[in-house]
Protein backbone atom coordinates (compact mmCIF):
# COMPACT_ATOMS: atom_id res chain seq x y z
CA UNK A 1 0.00 0.00 0.00
CA UNK A 2 3.21 2.53 1.16
CA UNK A 3 4.62 1.57 -2.19
CA UNK A 4 1.48 2.50 -4.23
CA UNK A 5 1.45 6.09 -2.36
CA UNK A 6 4.83 6.35 -3.47
CA UNK A 7 3.92 5.52 -7.19
CA UNK A 8 0.71 8.20 -7.26
CA UNK A 9 2.31 11.13 -5.64
CA UNK A 10 5.79 10.38 -8.00
CA UNK A 11 3.42 10.43 -11.19
CA UNK A 12 1.41 13.22 -9.72
CA UNK A 13 4.94 15.16 -9.42
CA UNK A 14 5.80 14.23 -13.10
CA UNK A 15 2.48 15.60 -14.29
CA UNK A 16 2.73 19.37 -13.19
CA UNK A 17 6.76 19.47 -14.52
CA UNK A 18 5.45 18.66 -17.45
CA UNK A 19 2.34 20.68 -17.42
CA UNK A 20 4.83 23.63 -16.35
CA UNK A 21 7.35 23.07 -19.54
CA UNK A 22 4.43 22.88 -21.66
CA UNK A 23 3.05 26.11 -20.57
CA UNK A 24 6.74 27.54 -20.82
CA UNK A 25 7.67 26.51 -24.03
CA UNK A 26 4.35 27.79 -25.19
CA UNK A 27 5.05 31.02 -23.95
CA UNK A 28 8.64 30.80 -25.27
CA UNK A 29 6.97 30.55 -28.58
CA UNK A 30 5.25 33.15 -28.54
CA UNK A 31 8.06 35.63 -28.54
CA UNK A 32 9.39 35.26 -31.59
CA UNK A 33 6.14 36.31 -33.48
CA UNK A 34 5.98 39.46 -31.46
CA UNK A 35 8.85 40.49 -32.16
CA UNK A 36 9.25 39.48 -35.68
CA UNK A 37 5.74 41.74 -35.45
CA UNK A 38 7.20 44.98 -34.14
CA UNK A 39 10.18 44.93 -36.53
CA UNK A 40 7.79 44.62 -39.46
CA UNK A 41 6.18 47.85 -38.42
CA UNK A 42 9.02 49.76 -37.09
CA UNK A 43 11.26 49.32 -40.58
CA UNK A 44 9.74 52.47 -42.34
CA UNK A 45 11.26 56.39 -41.41
CA UNK A 46 11.43 59.29 -42.77
CA UNK A 47 13.94 61.50 -43.72
CA UNK A 48 13.31 65.64 -44.79
CA UNK A 49 15.41 67.68 -46.74
CA UNK A 50 14.80 71.59 -47.52
CA UNK A 51 14.77 73.19 -50.58
CA UNK A 52 16.19 76.80 -49.34
CA UNK A 53 18.06 75.73 -47.45
CA UNK A 54 22.22 74.10 -47.23
CA UNK A 55 23.03 71.31 -49.54
CA UNK A 56 21.13 73.24 -52.45
CA UNK A 57 22.79 75.01 -55.57
CA UNK A 58 22.24 75.63 -58.91
CA UNK A 59 24.26 71.72 -59.82
CA UNK A 60 26.24 74.28 -62.33
CA UNK A 61 29.35 75.39 -62.65
CA UNK A 62 30.26 79.70 -62.27
CA UNK A 63 30.77 79.89 -66.21
CA UNK A 64 27.45 77.18 -66.62
CA UNK A 65 25.49 80.11 -64.43
CA UNK A 66 26.88 83.32 -66.58
CA UNK A 67 25.82 81.80 -69.69
CA UNK A 68 22.44 80.37 -68.50
CA UNK A 69 21.86 83.75 -66.96
CA UNK A 70 22.66 85.77 -70.33
CA UNK A 71 20.51 83.84 -72.17
CA UNK A 72 17.96 85.03 -69.58
CA UNK A 73 16.93 81.51 -68.00
CA UNK A 74 16.31 80.90 -64.24
CA UNK A 75 19.03 78.91 -62.67
CA UNK A 76 17.57 75.98 -61.39
CA UNK A 77 17.99 74.63 -57.70
CA UNK A 78 19.36 71.21 -57.17
CA UNK A 79 18.92 70.13 -53.38
CA UNK A 80 21.03 67.33 -52.33
CA UNK A 81 18.53 64.14 -51.32
CA UNK A 82 19.76 60.79 -49.64
CA UNK A 83 20.28 57.38 -51.72
CA UNK A 84 21.97 58.96 -54.52
CA UNK A 85 19.30 60.94 -55.24
CA UNK A 86 18.66 64.93 -55.83
CA UNK A 87 15.70 67.20 -56.14
CA UNK A 88 15.70 69.08 -59.56
CA UNK A 89 13.50 72.44 -59.44
CA UNK A 90 13.42 73.77 -63.50
CA UNK A 91 11.86 76.82 -64.00
CA UNK A 92 9.63 77.45 -67.27
CA UNK A 93 8.08 80.93 -68.09
CA UNK A 94 5.75 80.63 -64.72
CA UNK A 95 6.09 77.38 -63.51
CA UNK A 96 8.10 75.60 -61.55
CA UNK A 97 9.00 71.57 -62.70
CA UNK A 98 10.14 69.51 -59.24
CA UNK A 99 11.36 66.15 -59.91
CA UNK A 100 14.00 63.66 -58.43
CA UNK A 101 16.92 62.69 -59.60
CA UNK A 102 19.42 59.97 -59.54
CA UNK A 103 22.43 59.80 -62.26
CA UNK A 104 20.77 59.97 -65.63
CA UNK A 105 17.25 59.12 -64.49
CA UNK A 106 14.39 61.38 -63.78
CA UNK A 107 11.45 61.17 -61.65
CA UNK A 108 8.97 64.13 -62.06
CA UNK A 109 6.92 64.85 -58.95
CA UNK A 110 4.88 67.64 -59.56
CA UNK A 111 4.48 71.35 -61.41
CA UNK A 112 3.99 74.26 -59.46
CA UNK A 113 3.54 78.06 -59.75
CA UNK A 114 7.19 79.62 -59.89
CA UNK A 115 7.07 81.17 -56.42
CA UNK A 116 5.68 77.81 -54.98
CA UNK A 117 5.33 78.13 -51.14
CA UNK A 118 6.67 74.38 -50.10
CA UNK A 119 10.24 73.75 -49.35
CA UNK A 120 10.29 70.35 -47.40
CA UNK A 121 9.92 67.39 -49.30
CA UNK A 122 9.71 64.08 -47.14
CA UNK A 123 11.63 60.86 -47.74
CA UNK A 124 9.97 57.98 -47.03
CA UNK A 125 12.86 55.31 -46.57
CA UNK A 126 13.03 50.94 -46.18
CA UNK A 127 15.37 48.77 -44.59
CA UNK A 128 16.58 46.71 -47.22
CA UNK A 129 19.59 44.70 -47.22
CA UNK A 130 20.87 45.97 -43.92
CA UNK A 131 20.50 49.79 -45.29
CA UNK A 132 17.81 52.57 -45.31
CA UNK A 133 17.22 53.67 -48.85
CA UNK A 134 14.56 56.24 -50.40
CA UNK A 135 11.81 54.49 -52.28
CA UNK A 136 9.45 57.39 -52.39
CA UNK A 137 8.76 61.06 -51.96
CA UNK A 138 5.87 63.03 -50.55
CA UNK A 139 5.27 66.51 -51.19
CA UNK A 140 2.64 69.16 -50.12
CA UNK A 141 1.83 70.84 -53.44
CA UNK A 142 -1.39 73.74 -54.78
CA UNK A 143 -3.54 73.53 -57.24
CA UNK A 144 -4.29 76.85 -58.63
CA UNK A 145 -7.49 79.00 -60.60
CA UNK A 146 -5.21 79.56 -63.55
CA UNK A 147 -5.19 83.03 -65.54
CA UNK A 148 -4.54 83.79 -68.99
CA UNK A 149 -1.38 82.99 -68.85
CA UNK A 150 -0.25 80.09 -66.84
CA UNK A 151 -2.63 77.53 -65.78
CA UNK A 152 -0.22 77.94 -62.66
CA UNK A 153 -1.65 81.37 -61.93
CA UNK A 154 -3.97 82.76 -59.65
CA UNK A 155 -5.32 81.81 -56.61
CA UNK A 156 -4.40 78.42 -54.70
CA UNK A 157 -7.79 76.38 -54.79
CA UNK A 158 -6.77 73.21 -53.28
CA UNK A 159 -4.28 71.77 -51.07
CA UNK A 160 -2.58 67.95 -51.71
CA UNK A 161 -0.22 65.72 -50.35
CA UNK A 162 1.06 63.71 -53.24
CA UNK A 163 3.29 60.52 -52.81
CA UNK A 164 5.18 59.46 -55.52
CA UNK A 165 7.69 56.23 -55.65
CA UNK A 166 11.55 56.33 -57.02
CA UNK A 167 13.48 53.23 -59.40
CA UNK A 168 11.53 50.20 -59.05
CA UNK A 169 8.50 51.96 -57.19
CA UNK A 170 7.19 54.11 -59.71
CA UNK A 171 4.01 52.16 -59.50
CA UNK A 172 3.27 54.40 -56.20
CA UNK A 173 1.35 57.58 -57.29
CA UNK A 174 -1.22 58.97 -54.49
CA UNK A 175 -2.94 62.34 -53.92
CA UNK A 176 -4.05 62.91 -50.80
CA UNK A 177 -6.90 66.09 -50.20
CA UNK A 178 -5.25 68.19 -46.95
CA UNK A 179 -8.72 69.96 -46.00
CA UNK A 180 -10.55 66.86 -46.29
CA UNK A 181 -8.41 63.71 -45.16
CA UNK A 182 -8.16 63.33 -41.50
CA UNK A 183 -3.81 63.34 -40.62
CA UNK A 184 -2.96 63.62 -44.15
CA UNK A 185 0.89 63.27 -43.29
CA UNK A 186 -0.07 59.76 -41.79
CA UNK A 187 -2.38 58.81 -44.37
CA UNK A 188 0.59 59.23 -47.05
CA UNK A 189 3.26 57.65 -45.05
CA UNK A 190 0.68 54.34 -44.63
CA UNK A 191 0.03 54.31 -48.26
CA UNK A 192 3.90 54.90 -49.14
CA UNK A 193 4.49 51.80 -46.89
CA UNK A 194 1.46 49.67 -48.05
CA UNK A 195 2.46 49.99 -51.54
CA UNK A 196 6.23 49.18 -50.79
CA UNK A 197 5.48 45.70 -50.93
CA UNK A 198 3.71 45.57 -54.11
CA UNK A 199 6.50 45.99 -56.38
CA UNK A 200 6.47 45.44 -60.06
Amino acid sequence: MKTLFLLSTFTVIVLALSSDASMSSAKDSVTPTGTATVQSTSRFSSRYISLTGRGCGSGMTRREERETEERGTDLPTRCKGFGGYDILVGYSACSAHISAEKGADSYPLVTQAGNFKQNTVEWRMAQANGKTVPFAVIMRVYEYAGDDLCATGGKVTAEFLVVKGLDGFEHIDEKIDVKTTPNPNLKARQLADKKYGMRL
